[in-house]
Formats: C-alpha cells, structure tokens, sequence
C-alpha cells in the first residue's frame, strides 16, 4: 500500500513539474538582441535602438503586461515596431490590445502593420482608427522617413500578403515603396511575412523585420522550428537571422500563439536591434 501511495505521489509530482515547464515555455518572455551594422548607417543613428514585437494574438499577460513593460522599459528603445497578429481572429478583443499599446507609446513611438490575423478578423478598419488616435503610426504601403541631425533612416511598412489579389499586385507594392530611395540611406522593411524575403531582396531593402512564423512552435534539438504558417514541415524561415544577397532578415518568434496553444524550446521574445555604422 505504501509503495503505491509513492508511485501516486511521484506521478503526481511529475505532472506538476511538466506543467510548469509548459507554462515557463509559453510565457516566460526572453529578449534577443542583435547589432545590424552597414556603412549606409549614418553617425547620427550609430546606436538606434528598435524593439521588435510581432504575433501577440491578444495574448493575456500576466499581471497585464507589467513584466512586457518592464523589459521593454529597461532596454530603452528609439522606436517599438510590431509586425502583425497583434489581434487574434478567434479571440478577438481590441480593448486588450488597445491598452497594452497605451502602455507601450509612453516608452517609445510605435510604427506598425497588419497581419493575417487583423485582414481575416474583418475588424481592422475600427482598429485602425483607435491605433491612430493613439498616435500608432500604422504603415498600409507607406513609408516614413525618421530625420536625425539632418540624416535619415527609411522606415517601411507593407500590408500582410492576405491583402493583395495576388504576388504581382504585392510586387508592385514592393516597387513603389522603394521607388526613389537612395542607396545611402538604411532602408528598414516592417513586413509580416518572412517566406517573402526572395521578393524584398529583389529591392533597395536592407533590413527586413518579421513574424509569423511562431519561432517554429516546437523548437526541435539539432533541427530546428517543426512548423510555421505558410512554410509548413520544417519550415526555412522561423526565427533569428538570415541574409540573401544584400538584405538582412530578423524574425521575431512572437509573444502568443494562435491555433496550436502551445510552445516548446521556443519561448515568446522580445527583439531588441542595434544599429551600427559599419566605416
């Protein structure tokens, strides 16, 4: 009787530890930092600063956020950008997200644009209006120069590739964003999605940041992401840095997670890029 009344206990011990693990995987927040440098970085932007976030599916965070703010706070960025999925077509609820990014302006403006979650949510147009009266700069195939000392740094935003008709109509987007750009200038892409990247290295593009692709969900040992949207089985682009021909990419892993709820050896992040002239 004893020995069993042990077994119980140790498998009860077990499945405690193992869903402590789990709720350490999905939300625990970790921060990357990466330093991009190139010669097109002017001095007066040696040490810009971005926060990256992308895919927070309206995710709850523990006491509302505070430990997001937190680690966002201490970084001290020059500007917060978001990829997209900042809602969740499942679960939609602007007012959370709303109040996370009044949250977020006061550190640091926020430049933002859409994902697939925000065109199949039906709801964006009304979001929209209320990011921009909080001052959110919401990039639909715009881009914004940011000036400092007289010298500039281009910022880009394209819609998620749900919005277009097909991959001409996205290409042709591609070419008027960059249409006049000057080569002298860092050129950054806010871009949700990261499969695209053999379509942005085609333009004067030098940094491309990204989501999406959920870090892979499940983080396999010696192999890597198991799966991401739109890539599918073992997908290429799921997390970190990649560069084809001239252009840099970050993928940001994501904060939430959408239809598959759980994360494995891939915990939500927080990107932190630093800017570095490279002479």
């Amino acid at each position: 009787m004893k020995l069993k009344y042990m077994k119980l206990l140790w498998i009860i011990i077990l499945i405690i530890t193992l869903l402590v693990f789990l709720y350490y995987q999905n939300n625990n927040i970790m921060v990357t930092s990466y330093k991009v440098d190139s010669k097109d970085i002017s001095k007066a932007f040696s040490g810009y600063k971005i926060v990256h976030l992308s895919d927070i599916h309206n995710k709850k965070f523990y006491k509302n956020g505070e430990d997001l703010i937190k680690k966002i706070y201490k970084e001290e960025p020059d500007l917060i950008v978001i990829t997209g999925d900042l809602i969740d077509k499942r679960r939609y609820n602007e007012t959370l997200s709303l109040n996370l990014l009044k949250k977020l302006i006061k550190i640091a403006p926020i430049y933002y644009v859409t994902g697939n979650h925000e065109f199949y949510s039906g709801k964006f147009i009304g979001l929209e209006k209320k990011l921009k009266e909080l001052n959110v700069k919401v990039l639909r195939n715009e881009r914004l120069e940011i000036r400092k000392d007289n010298k500039r740094l281009n910022i880009l935003g394209i819609d998620d590739y749900t919005y277009f008709n097909n991959l001409i109509e996205y290409n042709d987007n591609l070419s008027k964003l960059t249409k006049g750009l000057e080569d002298k200038n860092f050129t950054v892409l806010l871009s949700h999605r990261p499969e695209k990247i053999s379509e942005y290295k085609q333009y004067p593009i030098d940094l491309v940041l990204s989501g999406h692709s959920h870090g892979g969900q499940i983080n396999l040992p010696f192999i890597g992401g198991l799966v991401a949207p739109d890539q599918g089985i073992l997908p290429k682009y799921y997390s970190g840095l990649y560069k084809e021909d001239k252009t840099k990419m970050i993928i940001n892993r994501g904060l939430g997670n959408s239809l598959f709820p759980q994360r494995l050896f891939n915990r939500p992040e927080i990107v932190v890029i630093t800017l570095k002239r490279n002479d």
